[in-house]
């Protein structure tokens, strides 16, 4: 657990709730999201002991390699080869972008929003 910082304000010591600055990719930017409009409780959770911003870095990771690997899964299961990109750059492109968006779709629907 992380050092809980305060606040002096006037007599009163308060909880420093201010997240840092961090660089979140889309999945990251999701399931901030998510958790504040779906798990408000579990966000101020995180946010109180000062884990928010870890959290959010480690499911960005997982599901970062998770996108990937499905990526690659569906390439080889819809026969999306580098012959292909050399014979017709445009179908590769587009089967490309179609699995990228299939994939994006079910992590946001089937992880991001259901998993906690």
């Amino acid at each position: 657990m992380k050092k809980i910082e305060y606040v002096q304000v006037g007599d009163y010591l308060l909880l420093n709730l201010k997240a840092d600055k961090i660089h979140l990719d889309r999945f990251g930017r999701a399931k901030l999201e998510y958790l504040k409009k779906y798990d408000y409780r579990l966000y101020f959770k995180l946010l109180v002991q000062n884990e928010l911003i870890d959290y959010l870095l480690k499911y960005q990771k997982e599901v970062d390699d998770l996108y990937e690997k499905m990526v690659k899964e569906y390439k080889i299961k819809w026969n999306v080869t580098e012959e292909l990109k050399q014979k017709d750059q445009m179908k590769w492109v587009q089967m490309m972008n179609n699995i990228k968006n299939c994939v994006n779709e079910i992590i946001i629907k089937e992880i991001i929003f259901i998993d906690i």
